[in-house]
Protein backbone atom coordinates (compact mmCIF):
# COMPACT_ATOMS: atom_id res chain seq x y z
CA UNK A 1 0.00 0.00 0.00
CA UNK A 2 1.60 3.18 -0.93
CA UNK A 3 1.50 6.77 0.78
CA UNK A 4 -1.48 8.01 -0.22
CA UNK A 5 -3.85 5.08 0.16
CA UNK A 6 -2.44 4.80 3.94
CA UNK A 7 -3.62 8.64 4.61
CA UNK A 8 -6.88 7.57 3.76
CA UNK A 9 -6.97 4.17 5.53
CA UNK A 10 -5.20 3.45 8.71
CA UNK A 11 -2.65 4.63 11.49
CA UNK A 12 0.42 4.73 11.04
CA UNK A 13 3.85 3.58 13.40
CA UNK A 14 7.05 5.51 12.73
CA UNK A 15 10.13 4.82 14.45
CA UNK A 16 12.05 6.64 17.29
CA UNK A 17 15.60 8.24 18.21
CA UNK A 18 18.54 7.28 15.53
CA UNK A 19 21.09 9.58 17.03
CA UNK A 20 21.23 7.98 20.63
CA UNK A 21 20.84 4.49 18.89
CA UNK A 22 23.96 5.14 17.04
CA UNK A 23 25.73 6.12 19.96
CA UNK A 24 25.33 3.04 21.88
CA UNK A 25 26.70 1.41 18.59
CA UNK A 26 29.78 3.30 19.24
CA UNK A 27 29.32 6.57 17.37
CA UNK A 28 32.03 8.97 19.00
CA UNK A 29 30.06 12.03 21.12
CA UNK A 30 29.95 15.14 18.70
CA UNK A 31 30.15 13.67 15.71
CA UNK A 32 27.09 14.11 13.14
CA UNK A 33 25.63 10.70 12.85
CA UNK A 34 24.41 11.08 9.15
CA UNK A 35 28.75 10.20 8.20
CA UNK A 36 27.76 7.25 9.40
CA UNK A 37 25.87 6.23 6.10
CA UNK A 38 28.82 5.85 4.52
CA UNK A 39 31.65 5.17 7.33
CA UNK A 40 29.31 2.74 9.16
CA UNK A 41 26.21 1.73 7.08
CA UNK A 42 25.63 -1.89 8.56
CA UNK A 43 25.35 0.04 12.08
CA UNK A 44 22.71 2.29 10.56
CA UNK A 45 20.49 -0.29 9.18
CA UNK A 46 20.51 -2.59 12.05
CA UNK A 47 18.72 0.36 13.78
CA UNK A 48 16.23 0.52 11.07
CA UNK A 49 15.91 -2.97 11.08
CA UNK A 50 15.41 -2.62 15.14
CA UNK A 51 12.24 -0.40 14.69
CA UNK A 52 10.62 -2.31 12.10
CA UNK A 53 10.90 -5.42 13.73
CA UNK A 54 9.02 -4.06 16.82
CA UNK A 55 6.28 -2.19 14.48
CA UNK A 56 7.18 0.60 12.56
CA UNK A 57 5.79 1.10 9.02
CA UNK A 58 7.48 4.38 8.12
CA UNK A 59 11.07 5.14 9.12
CA UNK A 60 12.95 8.16 8.67
CA UNK A 61 16.42 8.15 6.81
CA UNK A 62 19.13 9.08 8.79
CA UNK A 63 19.74 12.55 6.78
CA UNK A 64 18.01 14.67 9.65
CA UNK A 65 21.47 16.97 9.09
CA UNK A 66 22.54 15.71 5.87
CA UNK A 67 22.73 19.64 3.91
CA UNK A 68 25.01 21.30 2.03
CA UNK A 69 25.65 24.07 5.49
CA UNK A 70 26.26 21.06 7.80
CA UNK A 71 28.40 18.29 5.48
CA UNK A 72 29.99 20.76 2.62
CA UNK A 73 30.12 19.19 -0.55
CA UNK A 74 29.49 15.57 -0.04
CA UNK A 75 25.83 16.12 1.45
CA UNK A 76 24.41 14.39 -1.64
CA UNK A 77 25.79 11.38 -0.86
CA UNK A 78 25.13 10.94 2.25
CA UNK A 79 21.80 11.74 2.01
CA UNK A 80 21.11 9.41 -1.10
CA UNK A 81 23.07 6.74 0.97
CA UNK A 82 20.37 7.44 3.72
CA UNK A 83 17.59 6.39 1.34
CA UNK A 84 19.72 3.31 0.14
CA UNK A 85 19.99 1.84 3.65
CA UNK A 86 16.65 2.57 4.67
CA UNK A 87 15.12 1.10 1.47
CA UNK A 88 16.98 -1.92 1.93
CA UNK A 89 15.86 -2.78 5.33
CA UNK A 90 12.01 -1.54 4.60
CA UNK A 91 11.89 -3.88 2.12
CA UNK A 92 11.22 -6.97 3.89
CA UNK A 93 8.66 -5.14 5.92
CA UNK A 94 7.14 -3.38 2.65
CA UNK A 95 7.55 -0.07 4.91
CA UNK A 96 7.90 3.12 3.38
CA UNK A 97 11.14 5.48 3.58
CA UNK A 98 10.74 8.93 4.62
CA UNK A 99 13.41 11.34 3.94
CA UNK A 100 14.40 12.64 6.98
CA UNK A 101 14.93 16.91 6.51
CA UNK A 102 16.02 18.80 10.27
CA UNK A 103 16.50 22.56 10.72
CA UNK A 104 19.32 24.27 9.36
CA UNK A 105 20.87 25.45 12.86
CA UNK A 106 20.93 29.06 11.70
CA UNK A 107 17.99 31.67 12.00
CA UNK A 108 16.85 33.42 9.15
CA UNK A 109 17.15 37.03 7.75
CA UNK A 110 16.13 39.32 9.79
CA UNK A 111 17.19 37.64 13.19
CA UNK A 112 20.14 36.03 11.18
CA UNK A 113 22.29 36.33 8.17
CA UNK A 114 20.41 33.50 6.13
CA UNK A 115 18.00 34.72 3.62
CA UNK A 116 15.09 32.81 2.84
CA UNK A 117 16.39 32.31 -0.78
CA UNK A 118 19.90 30.66 0.74
CA UNK A 119 17.71 28.44 2.74
CA UNK A 120 15.42 27.35 0.48
CA UNK A 121 18.54 26.24 -2.17
CA UNK A 122 20.31 24.15 0.56
CA UNK A 123 16.63 22.90 1.63
CA UNK A 124 16.31 22.31 -2.01
CA UNK A 125 19.72 20.31 -2.53
CA UNK A 126 18.92 17.63 0.22
CA UNK A 127 15.31 17.28 -0.65
CA UNK A 128 16.59 16.23 -4.72
CA UNK A 129 19.48 13.96 -3.39
CA UNK A 130 16.78 11.82 -1.21
CA UNK A 131 13.87 11.86 -4.05
CA UNK A 132 16.11 10.96 -6.79
CA UNK A 133 17.73 7.86 -4.35
CA UNK A 134 13.94 6.66 -4.11
CA UNK A 135 12.43 7.99 -1.12
CA UNK A 136 8.48 7.51 -0.49
CA UNK A 137 8.11 10.86 1.55
CA UNK A 138 9.89 13.75 3.20
CA UNK A 139 9.68 14.20 6.72
CA UNK A 140 10.80 17.96 7.86
CA UNK A 141 10.65 18.08 11.53
CA UNK A 142 12.00 19.28 14.52
CA UNK A 143 11.55 22.93 12.95
CA UNK A 144 11.03 26.09 15.09
CA UNK A 145 10.83 28.79 12.88
CA UNK A 146 8.02 29.53 10.99
CA UNK A 147 9.77 31.16 8.18
CA UNK A 148 11.97 28.14 7.90
CA UNK A 149 9.38 25.45 7.81
CA UNK A 150 7.49 27.16 5.08
CA UNK A 151 11.28 27.41 2.89
CA UNK A 152 11.33 23.35 3.46
CA UNK A 153 8.22 22.56 2.93
CA UNK A 154 8.18 25.21 -0.77
CA UNK A 155 11.90 23.20 -1.58
CA UNK A 156 10.06 19.96 -0.95
CA UNK A 157 6.34 20.95 -2.93
CA UNK A 158 8.01 22.67 -5.69
CA UNK A 159 10.87 20.30 -6.77
CA UNK A 160 8.99 16.90 -6.04
CA UNK A 161 5.68 15.38 -6.22
CA UNK A 162 6.29 13.34 -3.13
CA UNK A 163 3.81 13.45 -0.06
CA UNK A 164 5.16 16.06 2.56
CA UNK A 165 4.89 15.43 6.45
CA UNK A 166 6.12 18.92 8.42
CA UNK A 167 6.60 18.88 12.02
CA UNK A 168 7.59 21.60 14.18
CA UNK A 169 9.07 21.58 17.74
CA UNK A 170 6.66 23.34 20.85
CA UNK A 171 7.39 24.18 24.11
CA UNK A 172 5.23 23.40 26.60
CA UNK A 173 3.24 26.99 26.74
CA UNK A 174 1.95 25.71 22.95
CA UNK A 175 4.69 28.05 21.44
CA UNK A 176 7.91 27.24 19.59
CA UNK A 177 10.98 28.25 20.83
CA UNK A 178 10.59 31.23 18.06
CA UNK A 179 6.93 32.18 19.48
CA UNK A 180 5.18 30.54 16.86
CA UNK A 181 1.95 28.88 17.96
CA UNK A 182 0.04 25.56 17.18
CA UNK A 183 -2.74 27.82 15.22
CA UNK A 184 -0.12 29.65 13.25
CA UNK A 185 1.61 26.18 11.97
CA UNK A 186 -1.72 24.92 11.16
CA UNK A 187 -2.82 27.40 9.18
CA UNK A 188 0.14 28.65 7.28
CA UNK A 189 1.23 24.53 6.38
CA UNK A 190 -1.87 23.47 5.15
CA UNK A 191 -2.02 26.65 2.62
CA UNK A 192 1.21 26.05 1.51
CA UNK A 193 0.21 21.88 0.61
CA UNK A 194 1.65 19.78 3.62
CA UNK A 195 0.51 16.26 3.65
CA UNK A 196 0.25 15.83 7.19
CA UNK A 197 1.30 17.79 10.17
CA UNK A 198 3.07 17.21 13.76
CA UNK A 199 4.43 17.88 16.46
CA UNK A 200 7.89 16.37 17.37
CA UNK A 201 10.24 16.63 20.28
CA UNK A 202 11.06 19.10 23.01
CA UNK A 203 7.95 17.87 25.47
CA UNK A 204 6.79 14.24 26.30
CA UNK A 205 3.47 12.54 25.45
CA UNK A 206 1.94 13.98 28.26
CA UNK A 207 1.86 17.71 27.55
CA UNK A 208 1.90 16.31 23.27
CA UNK A 209 -2.08 15.71 23.99
CA UNK A 210 -2.83 18.96 24.14
CA UNK A 211 -0.64 20.26 21.72
CA UNK A 212 -2.61 17.79 19.70
CA UNK A 213 -5.70 18.19 20.44
CA UNK A 214 -5.66 22.24 20.00
CA UNK A 215 -4.29 21.50 16.83
CA UNK A 216 -6.68 19.16 15.24
CA UNK A 217 -8.69 22.19 16.05
CA UNK A 218 -7.04 24.12 13.45
CA UNK A 219 -6.71 21.39 10.25
CA UNK A 220 -8.60 18.95 8.73
CA UNK A 221 -4.92 17.24 7.78
CA UNK A 222 -3.60 13.99 9.22
CA UNK A 223 -1.58 14.33 12.62
CA UNK A 224 1.30 12.73 13.30
CA UNK A 225 3.05 12.49 16.84
CA UNK A 226 6.44 11.80 17.48
CA UNK A 227 7.35 12.81 21.68
CA UNK A 228 10.75 12.75 23.43
CA UNK A 229 10.23 9.93 25.84
CA UNK A 230 9.56 12.63 28.97
CA UNK A 231 11.03 16.04 29.27
CA UNK A 232 14.77 15.93 29.48
CA UNK A 233 16.67 16.36 32.59
CA UNK A 234 20.73 16.97 33.24
CA UNK A 235 22.19 14.39 35.38
CA UNK A 236 25.75 13.75 35.49
CA UNK A 237 26.53 15.91 32.84
CA UNK A 238 24.21 14.21 30.80
CA UNK A 239 20.78 14.40 28.87
CA UNK A 240 18.34 11.94 30.27
CA UNK A 241 14.70 10.63 29.37
CA UNK A 242 13.06 9.25 32.78
CA UNK A 243 9.99 8.32 31.17
CA UNK A 244 9.82 4.47 30.81
CA UNK A 245 8.66 2.66 27.59
CA UNK A 246 5.36 1.31 29.15
CA UNK A 247 4.76 4.99 30.92
CA UNK A 248 5.10 6.46 26.97
CA UNK A 249 2.92 4.03 25.93
CA UNK A 250 0.44 4.84 28.23
CA UNK A 251 0.12 8.17 27.37
CA UNK A 252 0.40 7.84 23.52
CA UNK A 253 -3.03 5.41 24.25
CA UNK A 254 -4.69 9.16 24.83
CA UNK A 255 -2.91 10.48 21.66
CA UNK A 256 -3.96 7.76 19.67
CA UNK A 257 -7.76 8.07 20.73
CA UNK A 258 -7.94 11.25 19.22
CA UNK A 259 -7.18 9.58 16.10
CA UNK A 260 -4.09 10.75 14.82
CA UNK A 261 -2.70 9.27 11.87
CA UNK A 262 0.63 8.16 12.68
CA UNK A 263 2.54 7.82 16.19
CA UNK A 264 6.32 7.55 17.36
CA UNK A 265 9.09 9.12 19.46
CA UNK A 266 11.81 11.39 19.34
CA UNK A 267 14.62 11.79 21.69
CA UNK A 268 15.21 9.01 24.33
CA UNK A 269 12.89 6.70 22.22
CA UNK A 270 13.94 3.06 21.40
CA UNK A 271 12.41 -0.02 19.67
CA UNK A 272 10.63 -0.92 22.66
CA UNK A 273 8.88 2.54 22.83
CA UNK A 274 7.76 1.16 18.93
CA UNK A 275 6.75 -2.01 19.89
CA UNK A 276 4.57 -0.90 23.05
CA UNK A 277 2.75 1.50 21.02
CA UNK A 278 2.23 -0.76 18.08
CA UNK A 279 0.09 -2.74 20.18
CA UNK A 280 -2.13 -0.04 20.80
CA UNK A 281 -5.68 -0.28 19.58
CA UNK A 282 -5.93 2.09 16.90
CA UNK A 283 -8.94 4.19 16.86
CA UNK A 284 -10.26 5.14 13.12
CA UNK A 285 -9.81 8.96 12.30
CA UNK A 286 -12.93 10.78 12.97
CA UNK A 287 -13.71 13.65 10.64
CA UNK A 288 -12.89 16.78 11.45
CA UNK A 289 -14.61 19.82 11.45
CA UNK A 290 -13.69 22.73 9.09
CA UNK A 291 -10.97 24.85 10.98
CA UNK A 292 -12.11 28.28 12.07
CA UNK A 293 -11.73 31.19 9.06
CA UNK A 294 -8.09 32.93 9.65
CA UNK A 295 -5.04 34.71 8.84
CA UNK A 296 -1.99 34.94 10.60
CA UNK A 297 1.43 36.01 11.32
CA UNK A 298 4.00 33.71 12.76
CA UNK A 299 3.40 34.58 15.98
CA UNK A 300 -0.40 35.85 15.67
CA UNK A 301 -3.52 34.74 14.43
CA UNK A 302 -6.62 36.83 13.29
CA UNK A 303 -9.79 34.53 13.45
CA UNK A 304 -11.88 36.02 10.21
CA UNK A 305 -15.27 34.60 11.43
CA UNK A 306 -16.44 37.68 12.83
CA UNK A 307 -16.27 41.35 12.18
CA UNK A 308 -12.75 42.89 10.87
CA UNK A 309 -11.35 45.97 9.88
CA UNK A 310 -8.95 46.33 7.61
CA UNK A 311 -6.20 49.72 7.15
CA UNK A 312 -5.86 50.76 3.77
CA UNK A 313 -3.13 54.03 4.83
CA UNK A 314 -0.22 52.17 4.23
CA UNK A 315 -0.60 52.73 -0.02
CA UNK A 316 1.52 54.37 -2.87
CA UNK A 317 -1.75 56.76 -2.76
CA UNK A 318 -0.47 58.98 0.07
CA UNK A 319 2.99 61.10 -0.99
CA UNK A 320 4.52 60.00 2.17
CA UNK A 321 4.10 56.50 1.67
CA UNK A 322 4.85 56.52 -1.62
CA UNK A 323 8.40 58.38 -1.33
CA UNK A 324 8.95 55.98 1.95
CA UNK A 325 8.61 52.89 -0.77
CA UNK A 326 11.07 54.68 -3.37
CA UNK A 327 13.46 54.76 -0.88
CA UNK A 328 12.60 52.24 1.02
CA UNK A 329 12.14 53.70 4.19
CA UNK A 330 10.60 50.96 6.42
CA UNK A 331 10.49 52.47 9.32
CA UNK A 332 7.68 54.99 8.08
CA UNK A 333 5.55 51.77 6.95
CA UNK A 334 6.75 49.98 10.40
CA UNK A 335 5.37 53.65 11.96
CA UNK A 336 2.16 53.49 10.07
CA UNK A 337 1.12 50.28 10.90
CA UNK A 338 1.79 50.52 14.36
CA UNK A 339 -0.68 53.51 13.96
CA UNK A 340 -3.37 51.37 12.16
CA UNK A 341 -2.87 48.59 14.63
CA UNK A 342 -3.61 51.71 17.24
CA UNK A 343 -6.27 53.11 15.69
CA UNK A 344 -8.35 49.61 15.50
CA UNK A 345 -7.61 47.86 12.51
CA UNK A 346 -6.94 44.27 12.98
CA UNK A 347 -4.77 43.67 9.32
CA UNK A 348 -3.71 46.52 7.88
CA UNK A 349 -3.00 46.27 3.97
CA UNK A 350 -0.10 46.73 1.78
CA UNK A 351 0.04 48.08 -1.67
CA UNK A 352 3.68 49.39 -3.80
CA UNK A 353 3.39 51.48 -6.50
CA UNK A 354 2.82 49.96 -10.08
CA UNK A 355 5.89 49.40 -12.17
CA UNK A 356 8.26 47.45 -13.23
CA UNK A 357 9.63 47.59 -9.54
CA UNK A 358 6.47 46.83 -8.02
CA UNK A 359 7.51 43.01 -7.42
CA UNK A 360 10.71 44.16 -5.60
CA UNK A 361 9.73 46.73 -3.26
CA UNK A 362 6.77 44.46 -2.88
CA UNK A 363 8.85 41.65 -0.86
CA UNK A 364 11.30 44.13 0.55
CA UNK A 365 8.39 45.34 2.33
CA UNK A 366 6.55 42.50 3.41
CA UNK A 367 10.13 41.16 4.92
CA UNK A 368 10.57 44.51 6.73
CA UNK A 369 7.50 44.35 8.10
CA UNK A 370 6.21 40.92 9.07
CA UNK A 371 8.69 41.12 12.24
CA UNK A 372 7.49 44.62 13.35
CA UNK A 373 3.73 44.56 12.25
CA UNK A 374 1.58 43.63 15.06
CA UNK A 375 -1.22 42.77 12.49
CA UNK A 376 -1.31 40.48 9.50
CA UNK A 377 -0.90 42.11 5.84
CA UNK A 378 -3.16 42.09 3.34
CA UNK A 379 -1.38 42.43 -0.19
CA UNK A 380 -3.35 44.62 -2.30
CA UNK A 381 -2.36 44.24 -6.13
CA UNK A 382 -3.77 43.70 -9.95
CA UNK A 383 -0.22 42.43 -10.75
CA UNK A 384 0.65 38.51 -9.93
CA UNK A 385 4.23 38.49 -10.32
CA UNK A 386 3.87 41.08 -7.46
CA UNK A 387 1.50 39.25 -5.43
CA UNK A 388 3.65 36.07 -5.68
CA UNK A 389 6.65 37.96 -4.43
CA UNK A 390 5.02 39.20 -1.56
CA UNK A 391 3.25 35.90 -0.69
CA UNK A 392 6.28 34.06 -0.96
CA UNK A 393 7.74 36.10 1.49
CA UNK A 394 5.52 36.71 4.33
CA UNK A 395 5.97 34.04 7.05
CA UNK A 396 2.39 33.70 7.94
CA UNK A 397 -1.10 33.16 6.27
CA UNK A 398 -1.63 36.11 4.46
CA UNK A 399 -4.89 38.22 2.86
CA UNK A 400 -4.39 39.24 -1.23
CA UNK A 401 -7.06 41.75 -2.00
CA UNK A 402 -7.32 42.06 -6.35
CA UNK A 403 -8.48 45.88 -6.51
CA UNK A 404 -10.13 45.42 -9.83
CA UNK A 405 -12.96 42.45 -11.24
CA UNK A 406 -10.93 39.35 -12.45
CA UNK A 407 -11.15 39.05 -16.44
CA UNK A 408 -7.68 38.63 -17.34
CA UNK A 409 -5.02 36.08 -16.33
CA UNK A 410 -8.15 34.50 -14.02
CA UNK A 411 -7.36 30.94 -13.98
CA UNK A 412 -3.24 32.42 -12.59
CA UNK A 413 -5.09 34.43 -10.33
CA UNK A 414 -6.83 31.61 -8.59
CA UNK A 415 -3.66 29.05 -8.66
CA UNK A 416 -1.62 31.52 -6.93
CA UNK A 417 -3.88 32.03 -4.24
CA UNK A 418 -4.12 28.39 -3.75
CA UNK A 419 -0.44 27.49 -3.79
CA UNK A 420 0.26 30.20 -0.80
CA UNK A 421 -2.79 29.26 0.63
CA UNK A 422 -3.69 33.12 1.05
CA UNK A 423 -7.16 34.16 2.19
CA UNK A 424 -8.73 36.19 -1.39
CA UNK A 425 -10.93 39.48 -1.42
CA UNK A 426 -12.29 40.00 -4.90
CA UNK A 427 -14.45 42.22 -6.17
CA UNK A 428 -18.26 42.52 -8.13
CA UNK A 429 -17.48 45.21 -9.67
CA UNK A 430 -15.38 48.09 -11.17
CA UNK A 431 -15.01 51.35 -9.46
CA UNK A 432 -17.38 53.61 -11.22
CA UNK A 433 -19.56 50.47 -12.39
CA UNK A 434 -23.20 50.96 -10.94
CA UNK A 435 -24.77 47.08 -10.24
CA UNK A 436 -28.08 46.08 -8.67
CA UNK A 437 -27.78 44.26 -5.39
CA UNK A 438 -28.85 41.31 -7.30
CA UNK A 439 -26.60 41.33 -10.10
CA UNK A 440 -23.44 41.79 -7.54
CA UNK A 441 -25.38 38.41 -5.75
CA UNK A 442 -24.92 37.08 -9.19
CA UNK A 443 -21.48 38.02 -9.70
CA UNK A 444 -20.12 36.77 -5.96
CA UNK A 445 -21.69 33.25 -6.52
CA UNK A 446 -19.95 32.97 -9.79
CA UNK A 447 -16.64 33.95 -7.96
CA UNK A 448 -17.32 31.78 -5.52
CA UNK A 449 -17.62 28.74 -7.55
CA UNK A 450 -14.93 29.79 -9.49
CA UNK A 451 -12.38 29.93 -6.43
CA UNK A 452 -13.93 26.43 -5.50
CA UNK A 453 -12.83 25.02 -8.63
CA UNK A 454 -8.96 26.14 -7.93
CA UNK A 455 -9.13 24.73 -4.31
CA UNK A 456 -9.92 28.30 -2.79
CA UNK A 457 -12.61 27.25 -0.15
CA UNK A 458 -15.62 29.86 0.86
CA UNK A 459 -13.38 29.99 4.32
CA UNK A 460 -11.13 32.17 2.35
CA UNK A 461 -12.92 33.95 -0.08
CA UNK A 462 -14.43 37.51 0.61
CA UNK A 463 -16.36 39.02 -1.95
CA UNK A 464 -16.13 43.09 -2.42
CA UNK A 465 -20.12 43.94 -3.13
CA UNK A 466 -19.38 47.75 -2.97
CA UNK A 467 -19.56 49.35 -6.31
CA UNK A 468 -19.79 52.66 -8.13
CA UNK A 469 -20.11 56.14 -6.54
CA UNK A 470 -23.80 57.10 -6.87
CA UNK A 471 -26.76 58.49 -4.55
CA UNK A 472 -28.33 54.70 -4.40
CA UNK A 473 -24.90 53.41 -3.65
CA UNK A 474 -25.07 52.39 -0.33
CA UNK A 475 -28.75 51.44 0.17
CA UNK A 476 -27.88 48.51 -2.99
CA UNK A 477 -24.16 47.57 -1.21
CA UNK A 478 -26.39 47.05 2.18
CA UNK A 479 -29.03 45.12 0.21
CA UNK A 480 -25.80 42.65 -0.96
CA UNK A 481 -24.34 42.01 1.90
CA UNK A 482 -27.72 40.70 3.51
CA UNK A 483 -28.16 38.59 -0.15
CA UNK A 484 -24.82 36.71 -0.20
CA UNK A 485 -25.23 36.58 3.49
CA UNK A 486 -28.37 34.25 2.85
CA UNK A 487 -26.22 32.71 0.22
CA UNK A 488 -23.03 31.87 3.00
CA UNK A 489 -21.01 34.30 1.35
CA UNK A 490 -19.01 36.80 3.10
CA UNK A 491 -18.78 40.03 2.29
CA UNK A 492 -16.09 43.00 2.04
CA UNK A 493 -16.85 46.52 1.68
CA UNK A 494 -14.24 49.23 0.04
CA UNK A 495 -15.16 52.32 2.10
CA UNK A 496 -12.99 54.61 0.86
CA UNK A 497 -14.27 58.03 -1.22
CA UNK A 498 -17.72 56.29 -1.65
CA UNK A 499 -19.22 58.15 1.02
CA UNK A 500 -19.55 55.31 3.24
CA UNK A 501 -19.55 56.57 7.05
CA UNK A 502 -19.89 55.03 10.86
CA UNK A 503 -23.54 55.14 10.32
CA UNK A 504 -23.59 53.05 7.15
CA UNK A 505 -20.40 50.89 8.70
CA UNK A 506 -22.69 50.08 11.48
CA UNK A 507 -25.38 49.31 9.27
CA UNK A 508 -23.37 47.10 7.10
CA UNK A 509 -22.35 44.84 10.19
CA UNK A 510 -25.65 44.30 11.04
CA UNK A 511 -26.39 43.14 7.33
CA UNK A 512 -23.85 40.54 8.06
CA UNK A 513 -21.03 42.03 6.60
CA UNK A 514 -17.42 40.49 7.24
CA UNK A 515 -15.06 42.93 6.45
CA UNK A 516 -14.63 46.65 5.69
CA UNK A 517 -11.75 48.51 4.14
CA UNK A 518 -10.88 52.25 5.63
CA UNK A 519 -8.60 54.80 6.42
CA UNK A 520 -10.29 54.27 10.03
CA UNK A 521 -10.98 58.23 10.14
CA UNK A 522 -14.39 57.10 10.71
CA UNK A 523 -13.92 53.66 12.10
Amino acid sequence: MRFQEILQSQTLILDGAMGTMLQKAGLPPGENPNLWNLANPEAVQRVHEAYLSTGARLILTNTFGANRRKLGAGFADVAAKGVEIAKRAAKPYGALVALDVGPLGELLAPMGELTFDEAYEIFKEQIIAGAEAGADAIYIETITDLAEARCALLAAKENTGLPVLCSMSFEKNGRTFMGVPLAAMALTLEGLGADVLGINCSVGPAEAYAMAEELLRWTRLPLAVKPNAGLPKISGGETVYETTAEEFALEMANIAGLGVFALGGCCGTTPEYIRRIAELSRPSRPVQEEAPPAICTATKVLRLDGFCLAGTRMSPASENIRQALREQNWDILIDEALAQADDGADLVCLAAEPGEREAETLKEAVAALQGMAPAPLCLVSADLAALEAGLRAYHGKVMVYMPCPIKTAQSAFWRLCKKYGAAVVVPVAGENEAVTAEERLGRAKTLAETANTFGVSRSNLFVDVSAGADSDEPAETLRAIALARGQGIRTAVYAIGRGLDREFMEKARQAGLSLAFSDLADA
